[in-house]
C-alpha cells in the first residue's frame, strides 16, 4: 500500500488540521510514494525503536509523539536526533507522527481512554466548534464514589501499577471529572471552572500540584506514557481492512517506580 494512501485513511478520521499550532504532525521523514507492507507502532521515535524497526525490516514507523519539533541546522552522526534521521534514510524507513490531532478528534485517543474507563457521554473541555474537536473531556460517574475507590478502578482498567494523587482526602466524594491524556496540567484552572471534583492528566509539576490542592481540586497524575502507549489500538481499527502487517514496539516507560 502506498504511504500517502495510509496517511489519507488516518487523516480522514483524524485531520492534520485538528493538531495544535505548536505541534509537528505528519510524515516527518520519508517518501509519500513509498510502498508499505509492514508498519511498526511506537509511542516515541527513540533510537531503540528505530533499531528495532530496522531489525524487523519495517517500511514505516507510526509514532504518537513527533521526534522533530525545532529547526535542524546540521545532521551528523554525533548528534542523537541526526543519528536517528540518518538511520531512517539509510534504511529507507518512513516515520509518521499523529499527535494532538489524534488526541483531540472525535473517536480519537482521549475518547478511547474514556471508553476504556467505561464512559462514552462527555463534553469537551476546550472545544473548537469549527473543527468539531477539542482538548479534554468532562464526564460524570454513574454514581458518586470515594476518590480512593475511583483510583483503584482507574488503575485496574488502564493497567497502571502506580500513579500520583494530589489530595488531602482520599475519601473525598467524586462525581464530575475532567480527563486529558498526555501532559495537560496547564488546563487545570479551566477545568476547575467547570465545577469538577477531579482532574486527571500526566506530567504534573510540583507548583501546579500545590496550587490545585490548595484550591480544593483533587488531581490524579496517571502518567504521560501510561495514558497514551495504547494509541495504536485506535489507529489499527482504521487500518484493519488493509493487507498491512502490524507490530507494536514500546520500550519500558521512561519513569520507573521503586
Amino acid at each position: 500500500m502506498i504511504t500517502r494512501d495510509i496517511i489519507n485513511i488516518l487523516e480522514k478520521k483524524f485531520p492534520k488540521i485538528n493538531a495544535e499550532e505548536w505541534d509537528n504532525v505528519g510524515l516527518l521523514v520519508g517518501d509519500y510514494d513509498k510502498e508499505v507492507k509492514k508498519i511498526q507502532f511506537s509511542i516515541d521515535a527513540s533510537l531503540e525503536v528505530i533499531e528495532n524497526a530496522i531489525k524487523e525490516k519495517v517500511d514505516m514507523i507510526i509514532t504518537h509523539h513527533p521526534f522533530i519539533f525545532k529547526a535542524i541546522k546540521s545532521i551528523n552522526e554525533q548528534d542523537i536526533l541526526s543519528k536517528k534521521i540518518r538511520a531512517l534514510i539509510r534504511n529507507d524507513i518512513n516515520i509518521y507522527s499523529i499527535h494532538t490531532n489524534l488526541d483531540s478528534s472525535v473517536s480519537g485517543l482521549n475518547d478511547y481512554v474514556l471508553e476504556k474507563l467505561g464512559y462514552t457521554d462527555y463534553k469537551f473541555l476546550d472545544y473548537d466548534e469549527e473543527k468539531n474537536c477539542g482538548i479534554g473531556r468532562i464526564f460524570k460517574l454513574d454514581e458518586e464514589k470515594d476518590l480512593k475507590k475511583f483510583i483503584e478502578e482507574l488503575k485496574l482498567k488502564l493497567q497502571i501499577s502506580n500513579l500520583r494523587v494530589i489530595s488531602n482526602d482520599l475519601n473525598k466524594k467524586i462525581k464530575k471529572v475532567a480527563l486529558i491524556n498526555g501532559s495537560a496540567m496547564s488546563y487545570w484552572r479551566k477545568a476547575k471552572k467547570e465545577k469538577i471534583d477531579l482532574f486527571i492528566t500526566g506530567d504534573v509539576g510540583y507548583h501546579d500540584a500545590l496550587d490545585a490542592r490548595e484550591s480544593g481540586l483533587a488531581v490524579i497524575d496517571f502518567g504521560h506514557y501510561e495514558s497514551e502507549h495504547f494509541f495504536h489500538e485506535v489507529l489499527i481499527k482504521e487500518l484493519k481492512d488493509t493487507n498491512l502487517e502490524f507490530l507494536v514496539y514500546n520500550p519500558e516507560p521512561v519513569f520507573k517506580f521503586y
